[in-house]
């Protein structure tokens, strides 16, 4: 499995890890600040890898 499609998957994760965190009163900037750095480095080998 190429590793954009890893890291995406896990940027999914951490988003859902970031709700739940945030639905249960917490704060999820952690959280959300993983899985925006996940997506980058995903998009960034989306477009950027052949």
């Amino acid at each position: 499995m190429a590793a954009k499609h890893i890291l995406a998957a896990l940027a999914v994760v951490f988003l859902a890890a970031a709700l739940a965190y945030r639905k249960r009163g917490g704060a999820a900037r952690t959280w959300l600040l993983i899985a925006l750095i996940f997506i980058t480095v995903a998009a960034w080998l989306q477009w950027h890898t052949s």
